[in-house]
């Protein structure tokens, strides 16, 4: 089982990404500051390190150089989307990078898989088990609700497509379609936080204030 170290210092985060990494098969040693995270990386043993960009005694460019001699690959997790700031990252020996955005929790254990595949490190024995919406809701009841918006988003216009369509303009109605299609990508792209929002709660209820002591421990 490949071992990844989670260096962040907000636990609810820790917490669930450790559980979303956990699902997917890796064991997760969670540490909440850059110094502690450094000690854990000096140990050694660990496949992966994640490591988030702010921490309260350093930032995630100044700990991946510390980071990078003890040979783990280190991916960083930040709550900036700036270009630049990537660049830097991975120029400085990052392996991969990931904005906290409203998905980031379910992209984690890909992004870890990825990373690992593509250095040649992922052990061959790792089982795919990352939570999908369908831990929220059933597959038929995921895939009526896809129905239903794509059905919401092409319903007003079929009209103006036929019109179109019977009139020879299929440039109109080409351009109509994209659009619609763009409407109906917002709209999944919202649907699909609504999903991730309740899958993040449904495992933070089950947080404990013993479960955030042993966190805060690992």
């Amino acid at each position: 089982m490949p071992r990844v170290l989670l260096i962040e210092d907000n636990p609810d985060q820790a917490f669930v990404a450790s559980r979303f990494l956990e699902r997917a098969g890796f064991a997760v040693a969670i540490q909440p500051t850059g110094a502690l995270g450094l000690e854990s990386a000096r140990t050694g043993g660990f496949d992966l390190v994640m490591l988030d960009y702010a921490l309260p005694d350093t930032d995630g460019l100044t700990l991946l150089e510390q980071l990078l001699p003890f040979g783990a690959p280190v991916v960083l997790v930040t709550g900036r989307s700036e270009a630049q700031l990537a660049v830097k990252a991975l120029q400085a020996g990052a392996a991969n990078y990931i904005v906290k955005d409203s998905h980031y929790l379910s992209k984690l254990p890909d992004i870890a898989q990825d990373t690992l595949e593509r250095l040649g490190s992922r052990p061959p024995t790792l089982e795919t088990k990352r939570p999908t919406l369908t831990t929220v809701l059933t597959e038929e009841q995921t895939l009526e609700r896809f129905r239903a918006i794509v059905r919401r988003a092409l319903e007003p216009m079929l009209p103006l497509f036929r019109q179109r369509i019977q009139s020879n303009n299929f440039g109109d109605a080409v351009d109509e379609l994209e659009r619609v299609l763009e409407a109906t990508e917002t709209v999944l792209d919202e649907e699909l936080e609504v999903l991730d929002q309740l899958l993040y709660e449904e495992l933070s209820r089950t947080l404990t204030d013993e479960d955030r002591q042993a966190t805060a421990r690992r």
